[in-house]
């Protein structure tokens, strides 16, 4: 079965992801040592550094989505069905740090889709579980695993109907966040799908660094955070970056 990694990497006017993505590619090679495909557009590729063995998938992306007034370029994620030539794919954010081999090994079990449904803010300033949020529990589309299987194509099928119709269905689960968010497109297909029965995730927690953080040093094995003059050494755990300074350090 040919396995590898999918990452969609868009540069906006604020954010350099490209930037991002170049350690985040590095830190696949390291500890996962699979084949990476990056879904990029013709402007964000110009600005890539060579990364050694990688594919690319040029697209023209979908621009509408803003969050907080600024662009907010998430809208391709339902196509990774059809963007990944492998069997079994991991879908990552590019802000998403590689420091272990976990994720290698959730690729070998026999879940043909797997994802988050818990998070948690490094800093324990803030709760992230959101269950006032909506009428179903968020899962975290950060990372997602998945097999090219029947059930798998009409997860994503689903996906993509729930994005074409999201204030429909904001307005049948009660979601609060009404702009467009792969969380809970992705929460309301699994519910849609599995007829709101019980579905496979990954049993730990995603290790969040809060947007308002400052990240103060990245090492070879994680990363020292900031936040209100609290600082905090991680290391050896897979990180999800939401403080963009990572491309400045």
């Amino acid at each position: 079965m040919k396995k590898g990694v999918l990452l969609y990497c868009f540069n906006t006017s604020q954010l350099a992801y490209s930037r991002i993505t170049e350690r985040c590619v590095a830190l696949i090679k390291k500890h996962l040592r699979l084949p990476i495909t990056v879904v990029t557009n013709f402007e964000t590729f110009k600005f890539m550094k060579p990364m050694g063995m990688v594919n690319y998938k040029l697209i023209e992306n979908d621009t509408k989505n803003n969050r907080a007034g600024k662009p907010w370029y998430n809208l391709e994620r339902h196509l990774a069905y059809e963007h990944s030539p492998y069997d079994r794919t991991l879908v990552i954010d590019v802000d998403y740090f590689c420091y272990t081999d976990k994720l290698l090994k959730l690729m070998d079990t026999e879940n043909d889709f797997l994802v988050h449904k818990d998070a948690h803010d490094v800093m324990w300033k803030t709760d992230m579980r959101f269950e006032r949020e909506a009428m179903l529990d968020i899962v975290w589309a950060t990372v997602l695993i998945f097999s090219k299987t029947p059930r798998v194509k009409a997860i994503f099928d689903t996906v993509k109907l729930v994005k074409d119709n999201y204030y429909h269905f904001c307005q049948l689960y009660r979601v609060s966040y009404k702009n467009f968010r792969n969380d809970y497109a992705f929460a309301i297909a699994l519910e849609q799908i599995g007829g709101h029965r019980d579905y496979d995730i990954i049993k730990d927690s995603i290790a969040m660094v809060p947007a308002d953080a400052k990240c103060r040093v990245l090492k070879e094995n994680g990363a020292v955070v900031e936040w209100n003059g609290k600082v905090v050494s991680l290391e050896d755990q897979d990180i999800h970056f939401l403080n963009k300074d990572i491309m400045y350090v």
